[in-house]
């Protein structure tokens, strides 16, 4: 059986971790390029209701949108830790569409959620009941808005009102 030259497999070698590490410099590459810039942060829908629902706020509230729940929802203490992770991890990837806020130390008031068809599905039914539970455990409202083609702001404001006047002080 022929011997194999050393340099032959020195290259052979060399060559394979070439590839190897020029592979990995492109998957790198390829995961850090793998974004692009939405063109807004809010649907058509959310935008409308959203310019609807600036115009009348209550004096001394205003909305943030698309916060996560975990950003203003905690977890009561008592529970053990397994207890008290599983609650974490129940909202940890779950948002609000607007959390309304006192101006002064941002303290939430109330949350609002835009439901259009997508909250008909069994699925998501199976998150809004999570999410309004959660929002009713912390003693904080949470007003469900159908998508309608125009809002009244005259509801609208009478609807944040309330909310403001049930909200946390």
């Amino acid at each position: 059986m022929p011997r194999l030259d050393p340099n032959i497999l020195i290259a052979v070698s060399a060559a394979l971790v070439a590839l190897l590490l020029l592979r990995a410099w492109l998957a790198a590459r390829r995961r850090a390029h793998a974004y692009y810039l939405r063109k807004s942060l809010f649907t058509a829908a959310e935008t409308a209701f959203l310019q609807v629902l600036e115009s009348v706020l209550p004096p001394g509230v205003r909305v943030f949108g698309k916060v996560r729940l975990e950003d203003f929802l905690g977890v009561k203490p008592g529970l053990d830790r397994r207890e008290a992770q599983a609650a974490r991890n129940r909202i940890n990837r779950k948002h609000v569409d607007f959390l309304l806020v006192r101006t002064g130390t941002l303290a939430p008031v109330a949350g609002i959620e835009l439901d259009d068809r997508s909250h008909e599905t069994e699925d998501r039914r199976v998150r809004d009941r999570l999410v309004d539970a959660a929002f009713a455990s912390a003693g904080l409202p949470l007003l469900h808005v159908p998508v309608r083609a125009a809002y009244s702001a005259a509801e609208l404001k009478g609807q944040l009102a309330d909310l403001a006047a049930k909200g946390p002080r």
